[in-house]
């Protein structure tokens, strides 16, 4: 009787976690920073839906998205009351990332890596230091147009046509260095399992 109230208890928690939904979550760039241990120069604003929307997409750990987020963080003070800096946290959120996936959609893109920042219709695939100025002018450009794009708000609004985009900056995300880390791992794994084996056959003799 025990076993079976067991199993019945494990069953409907299995259904109950298969109903719970994460839920979308954004941060806005000063908690983003704190989250990642970053000093940034930035404070915690408060969103103002008056504003247009910068939407920063990153995983917690990444190397380029802290240098990203440090970076949007010593400028956003010339953009205090111009915009949001709306940060998704896409590596442990899977409603997050799949709103990511819709957005990177809209642009044409099969999604991997990040970070992945939209100011507009302007996309950054990946970060490096060299894109400081193509953002910049980027944030400057959608701020001055009348209709500043909104991608979350089409794909919310259930638009998910491929739209046209300028794409800026190199591609340079943390992808790859996932993949090195595999390859580093199955190395190490390999080594380690060839030197048990001599260390048996040696021990045999």
């Amino acid at each position: 009787m025990k076993k079976i109230f067991i199993i019945g208890f494990l069953i409907c928690s299995f259904f109950i976690c298969q109903n719970v939904k994460a839920e979308v979550k954004t941060e806005n760039l000063y908690e983003a920073c704190e989250t990642e241990g970053l000093t940034c120069d930035v404070e915690d604003k408060e969103f103002d839906e008056s504003l247009p929307n910068i939407y920063i997409f990153r995983g917690n750990g990444c190397g380029y998205c802290q240098r990203l987020l440090t970076y949007l963080g010593s400028i956003a003070k010339d953009y205090k009351d111009k915009v949001n800096f709306v940060v998704y946290e896409v590596g442990n959120n899977t409603d997050n990332w799949d709103l990511y996936e819709k957005v990177g959609a809209k642009f044409g893109d099969e999604i991997s890596g990040y970070p992945y920042m939209v100011i507009g219709k302007y996309i950054f695939n990946g970060y490096a230091s060299s894109d400081n100025e193509d953002i910049k002018s980027a944030i400057d450009s959608f701020i001055a147009s009348e209709n500043p794009y909104d991608v979350v708000e089409e794909v919310n609004n259930g638009n998910l046509d491929v739209v046209d985009q300028e794409r800026v900056g190199n591609v340079e995300s943390n992808t790859t260095g996932a993949v090195l880390a595999f390859i580093f791992g199955v190395v190490v794994v390999l080594v380690l399992l060839m030197s048990y084996s001599l260390s048996k056959k040696n021990a045999k003799k």
